[in-house]
């Protein structure tokens, strides 16, 4: 799919840093679709004209779902409804999928068991996976949480994995929710690990050692890349359908 740069932007929501959009702008970049960030953490405002969007991602951080007390994330989690009802693709990531699960009835909490990924697994998809996440085979992909979602009324799971149950799912024709992170790249695993002192995190029940996620990363990443390029143009396309 080629895209003409003039053509309206996806609008990349970040929480932490502007680095958290890791690989998803240069793949957007590679077929033409240009992408801006804002962050929402730095009380940049969510638009209104959200009719004039080629999609929104929002991706991960530190915060929950639930944090009803955080002024950006109220924002956030009024403005997710406003992007779906007009038909935009919308991509939730990690934090992202679990504020898209709220809004559309799921609940968000932490794993009973205190389990924390932090590094690389693997993901399973499930029936109709293929057709609607373009995986058709098992994909070791990055991952950093402790809460996960309940699939919502209405949509469908499309992967899956052991710990964490719910992976992915597909709302109508144009949402979707990721639970994991697939944009990691180079920058955003070296602030994980080295610029975000991670020593709480990396002690947490599940949670890879820093040597294992540089291990894992140059293994695996080039192939989630080449997956996340495929699902990105077929979750652009969802508007045209």
């Amino acid at each position: 799919m080629t895209r003409d740069p003039s053509s309206p932007a996806v609008l990349l929501v970040t929480h932490v840093t502007a680095i958290d959009v890791g690989a998803v702008p240069s793949l957007l970049a590679s077929f033409g679709q240009p992408s801006r960030v804002i962050r929402a953490n730095k009380g940049e405002p969510f638009p209104d004209d959200v009719e004039t969007l080629a999609g929104v991602v929002s991706f991960g951080g530190p915060q929950s779902a639930n944090d009803d007390h955080i002024d950006y994330v109220r924002a956030e989690l009024d403005w997710i409804p406003r992007v779906i009802a007009a038909g935009v693709p919308m991509l939730g990531i990690c934090l992202g999928s679990q504020m898209v699960a709220r809004t559309l009835g799921a609940r968000v909490a932490p794993d009973p068991d205190g389990l924390y990924e932090f590094g690389y697994y693997p993901i399973e998809p499930v029936a109709g996976a293929a057709e609607a996440l373009a995986l058709d085979a098992p994909l070791t992909v990055a991952h950093r949480h402790g809460e996960a979602f309940t699939i919502p009324d209405g949509a469908r799971r499309l992967a899956r994995r052991d710990g964490f149950e719910n992976q992915a799912f597909r709302h109508g024709g144009t949402t979707w929710g990721l639970q994991f992170h697939p944009e990691v790249d180079d920058a955003v695993l070296a602030r994980w690990i080295d610029r975000d002192p991670p020593a709480e995190d990396l002690a947490r029940n599940g949670a890879q050692t820093p040597a294992e996620q540089r291990a894992n990363h140059a293994r695996y990443h080039g192939a989630v890349h080449d997956w996340l390029g495929r699902f990105l143009a077929l979750w652009l396309a969802s508007a045209e359908r």
